[in-house]
């Protein structure tokens, strides 16, 4: 979720596996589900059900129209990036109605900066903010990715970022597959519409004046793959599904409240049994972002793991960090909880070198050992002389609405509204007024 709200480093949310949705597209061909999701029966099919019932808010009548969702689809700026354009298209500086260039279509070419604007193949543009326009989305291609709406690149320096610009219930159909296989129960998937929903117009509203995007495509905020991608092979994969637009149309405009405002719905894939307290780590939490149990989520692969990790990969995984707190990390000698008796995000762990000893929270580590198999803050570490070995539970930071605990509340007929308020008790629902 979004980076600038996380207590003491970053901690990234960890989603579960994407899934690719199973409808036929008019150009390529059939995409394919991901294969890891193949063992799971759909329960997609059918007609759509009608649209959640929810008081209307007249506080939030601030969207009188949809809104359009803008998403960094680089969590940085880059070098360069590939651009492709399907069908017509012109491009235009952001705010000016002049056409830069035109055409019906655009071959695969290079987008990179030159001078004080951009070169888009071989076309130089004077103007360091464009934004490019298809008569029909989507059509536009960047990076293997096919996206509806609009794409604007920006200059920065000599780098360019790219960012989507769409309607909000268009990004919530490809949010909902990229998140959620659309394997998983339907009540679990308008769940996680409503909190994807929520989350993008909580972070739409927190811009500082002056960005040029609300969130990112990736698990820095949460992940979205756009109308369609190519994966391994070159296959044509989904990045939403007829289910996943049928998900966000019977949930438009349904969000959850706070004492009448939006509030962050941060959410995660497995909590391991129970959600962790949405202030340990982040500060940005609302109140009702509480520990609750879980027992939904026990078919899920990392409901309990072990990860085995060498003392040195995990020295050289911990000297970056400490190294933000001003501390210099020798050879690792030992790792271990400060304290036996408690565990979690807020926990502490003492890092001994031939020098000094550190403490650093269970989070902390979790973003630091992340890549080598620690897959959250939930765990237990035992020193066998070269080797750590850890011992937990769940998948992410284990806040707010557990993915897989949704799916197995739903397995047992709980539906959408039960859901969410399980995981945010003490929120509300509503939906807004471009319903």
């Amino acid at each position: 979720m979004k980076h600038s709200a996380l207590i003491p480093v970053v901690a990234l949310l960890c989603s579960v596996s994407l899934t690719a949705g199973l409808f036929w597209l008019t150009r390529g061909g059939p995409p394919v589900a991901r294969p890891e999701f193949d063992s799971f029966r759909s329960e997609a099919a059918g007609a759509p059900e009608a649209r959640l019932k929810t008081p209307a808010l007249p506080g939030l009548a601030r969207y009188p129209r949809e809104p359009e969702i803008r998403v960094a689809l680089r969590e940085q700026p880059v070098d360069s990036l590939t651009l492709e354009i399907d069908g017509p298209f012109r491009i235009r500086a952001i705010g000016g109605k002049t056409v830069l260039s035109r055409g019906q279509r655009l071959a695969s070419c290079r987008v990179a900066v030159e001078g004080r604007g951009l070169r888009v193949g071989s076309t130089k543009l004077e103007a360091d903010a464009v934004e490019i326009e298809v008569d029909q989305p989507p059509g536009i291609w960047v990076g293997g990715h096919e996206y509806r709406g609009n794409l604007r690149l920006f200059r920065r320096e000599s780098r360019v970022l790219p960012v989507n610009v769409l309607p909000l219930e268009q990004y919530i159909a490809g949010v909902v597959d990229s998140e959620m296989p659309a394997a998983f129960p339907r009540e679990a998937r308008r769940a996680q519409a409503i909190v994807a929903r929520t989350y993008a117009l909580y972070q739409l509203e927190q811009a500082p004046r002056g960005a040029v995007h609300d969130l990112y495509a990736s698990t820095r905020s949460q992940k979205y793959q756009g109308f369609q991608y190519r994966g391994e092979k070159n296959r044509l994969l989904a990045g939403e599904s007829q289910s996943s637009r049928e998900i966000a149309e019977s949930t438009r405009g349904v969000v959850g409240l706070y004492e009448g405002g939006l509030f962050c719905t941060y959410y995660c894939a497995v909590c391991g049994g129970r959600t962790v307290e949405g202030s340990d780590i982040f500060k940005d939490a609302a109140p009702i972002l509480n520990a609750v149990t879980c027992d939904g989520c026990r078919d899920a692969r990392l409901y309990r793991w072990e990860a085995e990790i060498s003392k040195r990969d995990a020295e050289a995984a911990l000297r970056p960090l400490l190294g933000r707190a001003g501390k210099k990390l020798g050879t690792l000698k030992s790792l271990e909880p400060a304290h036996r008796e408690k565990r979690g995000a807020t926990a502490q762990y003492v890092v001994r070198d031939e020098r000094q000893t550190v403490q650093v929270t269970g989070a902390a580590l979790r973003q630091a050992l992340g890549s080598k198999g620690l897959y959250s803050p939930s765990f237990d570490v035992q020193d066998r002389g070269q080797k750590l070995m850890f011992s937990g539970r769940g998948h992410g930071h284990g806040v707010g609405l557990c993915q897989w605990g949704a799916r197995g509340m739903a397995q047992k007929g709980a539906s959408a509204e039960q859901i969410f308020r399980h995981y945010y008790g003490g929120a509300a629902l509503g939906h807004l007024a471009y319903r």
